[in-house]
């Protein structure tokens, strides 16, 4: 059975007749759920991979209760449990998912994040000091009451967060000694739009981690998120679940890197079967965040299928 999922595209915003780039493919693999195969170009079958970009005359080979589910250039979705031939897209406009989609798989590519890793922006752990994880490196954050992440600095019995919006004092709050912390309700939170600085240090004695910067998504953007994802659920695609991909896709989109990241993250978690695509995607990701050592396995998962 092949099931036909209609995208609302026009509530993604950037217009369903926008331009293909070049080299479009007529589909693009977002979901594989059990035992599929792909042919492409008339090789022989190959394990279907998430990311994985189809051209006309390439078949999709479920077997017995196995699905994938594919995005069309047109921006329909389609559900396929049987074999499935690829068609020619049809002449006309492209759909605005599918349009979002490639590009940014295609910005991964052409990353040079693997020749050239961001090492200014690279997380080292050293021993006694309490280097921050997350946010950092001027990163997209999407909650106006974000998650901070640090190294742990030994001994410490608690931490003390400092936060500061630029021209304003700094704000500072206390934790115990786990080393995630979220902003309290109890606190005001931050302002969408606004660039932050924070910093972490043990209570007493002991160095505070170095400054760090970060961004909460602004408002406009957060509407326009928001809708996007909506547009995902009421086709059938959970961002959390079915869709995670394509929330992938939206999150990088719109620069929130993190959360690009943990759905890339949870579709590996739960087996699911990345290909060249997916993983250059997130070895971009995590070499933006810091986490070269995540970009280089994720760029050499991505040359390990490619061989």
């Amino acid at each position: 059975m092949i099931k036909l999922i209609a995208l609302a595209t026009s509530l993604l915003l950037l217009g369903a007749g926008g331009e293909a780039p070049q080299d479009t493919p007529a589909a693009v693999v977002v979901k594989v759920e059990g035992s599929v195969q792909v042919q492409i170009g008339g090789t022989a079958p190959q394990p279907a991979r998430v990311g994985a970009r189809l051209s006309p005359g390439d078949q999709i080979l479920p077997s017995a209760g196995a699905r994938a589910i594919v995005v069309y250039q047109t921006g329909a979705t389609l559900e396929v449990t049987e074999t499935l031939t690829i068609e020619a897209p049809a002449e006309g406009g492209t759909g605005d998912m599918f349009t979002r989609t490639v590009q940014v798989l295609a910005q991964a590519a052409s990353s040079d994040a693997r020749n050239q890793p961001n090492r200014q922006g690279m997380i080292r752990p050293v021993p006694g000091y309490p280097e921050i994880i997350s946010p950092r490196n001027l990163v997209m954050v999407l909650e106006s009451r974000p998650t901070f992440k640090w190294h742990p600095t030994e001994g410490a019995q608690g931490y003390r967060i400092q936060i500061r919006k630029d021209g304003e004092a700094p704000v500072r709050y206390e934790s115990g000694p786990e080393t995630i912390w979220t902003l309290p309700e109890s606190a005001p939170s931050l302002e969408r739009g606004n660039l932050y600085w924070w910093t972490v240090g043990p209570t007493g004695q002991g160095r505070p981690s170095r400054e760090m910067q970060f961004k909460v998504l602004p408002d406009e953007d957060h509407v326009a998120l928001v809708q996007r994802l909506q547009t995902l659920a009421l086709a059938g695609l959970d961002p959390e679940g079915d869709g995670a991909f394509l929330g992938a896709v939206v999150y990088r989109e719109a620069g929130l890197l993190y959360n690009a990241a943990s759905a890339l993250e949870f579709l590996e978690g739960i087996g699911e079967p990345l290909g060249v695509e997916a993983y250059l995607l997130k070895g971009e990701i995590l070499d933006a965040l810091g986490d070269l050592d995540g970009a280089r396995k994720a760029f050499d998962q991505a040359d390990r299928l490619i061989r």
